[in-house]
């Protein structure tokens, strides 16, 4: 009982920290908006390159990855962005993304015409995907805030998410299925313009309270939870 008690007051302290970043913060909203613009652009004038043109769009996307990572890093650890640290995030964490999108694909690559092969194949390599899910859901936040390479993310994550599972999924599973709902919203007529709006809104406030979530989590092991509650900390 005290456990449910102390991660039902950890919510409340971290979704509305989350909530006052993302208020005080809303430029950053629109920088969903900019990377959207960019990816779009890079596949319409990548077309006409045949195999380059893949290797310029994971670039792209991977700078702007990276300099969302690092916007939300700031805000989270010093709870202020501004222009000059917009202008510097596509580097920040570059290769780290591309790195990772590396390892998926090459796994991907080699387990998908194995696994489909078995029998029942596509079950369990639909089960791969959802435990790859589960164990690496840090990865994100660990890019930023582990500052370790590629596979030492993936093991790190795997740890992380071993000892705060029961805190870290019922949160991040909500805000994945109400993401999910709202991007699958009817999409006819003027009422498209609803999902292509809230999407973004709710990413970038699930990415803030993500970010809290894991500091909260990774500083502190769950008896040490428990005794501060309980000391009224």
């Amino acid at each position: 009982m005290d456990w449910l008690i102390v991660t039902w007051d950890l919510y409340r302290r971290v979704f509305t920290r989350a909530a006052l970043l993302a208020l005080r913060n809303w430029p950053v909203l629109f920088t969903t908006f900019v990377y959207s613009g960019l990816l779009r652009l890079t596949a319409f004038l990548a077309g006409p390159l045949g195999i380059f043109a893949g290797i310029l769009t994971s670039l792209v996307f991977a700078a702007c990855a990276s300099s969302f990572l690092y916007l939300i890093e700031t805000m989270v650890r010093s709870g202020r962005v501004n222009w000059a640290d917009f202008q510097r995030s596509f580097g920040v964490y570059l290769w780290d993304v591309l790195a990772l999108s590396f390892v998926a694909w090459l796994a991907s690559l080699l387990l998908a015409p194995a696994v489909l092969q078995l029998p029942q194949g596509e079950v369990i390599w639909l089960c791969l995907l959802l435990a790859a899910f589960v164990f690496f859901n840090a990865v994100p936040e660990l890019i930023y805030i582990g500052r370790s390479h590629a596979l030492a993310l993936l093991g790190e994550s795997y740890q992380f998410m071993a000892n705060n599972w029961i805190e870290w999924l019922p949160a991040n599973c909500a805000a994945a299925a109400l993401i999910w709902a709202i991007a699958s919203l009817p999409v006819q007529g003027v009422a498209s313009i609803v999902p292509a709006l809230l999407t973004p809104l709710f990413v970038y406030f699930a990415m803030v309270m993500r970010g809290l979530l894991f500091l909260e989590l990774s500083s502190t092991s769950r008896r040490g939870r428990v005794f501060r509650y309980r000391a009224g900390f």
